[in-house]
């Protein structure tokens, strides 16, 4: 019983800690990258974003056009970053599920990868959604 409540705790554990570290990222992007208020269901175009900016500053056409071009240029670099760092985010991803499976059994190791079809379902529609 003892080991289950334990499993299940980890299990909890690292749900919680994928989360922090999924906010702490999005917390970082989006005050990086200027994106105004909360995380539309869509992705913002530099465009969209120079918009807003624009009007809640005043900005004026030369102005909102050097912006088109930070934030455009911001977005490459973003991209550029999380390329070169995918391999280690993945790594370590694949060697936590790994340590949870060996704690699990086989049951709950069915139930495990049903959930990270799951999880990763969700990812792979998130990344592969056309940005505006």
């Amino acid at each position: 019983m003892k080991s289950r409540t334990s499993a299940t705790l980890l299990l909890m554990l690292t749900f919680l800690l994928g989360a922090v570290a999924g906010s702490v990222g999005y917390y970082l992007l989006a005050t990086h990258m200027m994106i105004p208020g909360p995380r539309s269901a869509s992705r913002s175009s530099p465009h969209d974003i120079a918009e807003e900016l624009a009007a809640g500053l005043s900005l004026n056409a030369e102005q909102k056009e050097k912006l088109k071009g930070i934030i455009h240029q911001s977005r490459e670099r973003y991209r550029a970053l999380s390329v070169q760092f995918r391999p280690q985010y993945e790594s370590l991803r694949n060697d936590t599920r790994q340590q949870i499976r060996q704690i699990l059994t086989e049951e709950q190791k069915a139930r495990f990868e049903k959930i990270v079809q799951e999880i990763d379902q969700r990812h792979k529609n998130h990344e592969h959604r056309p940005a505006r």
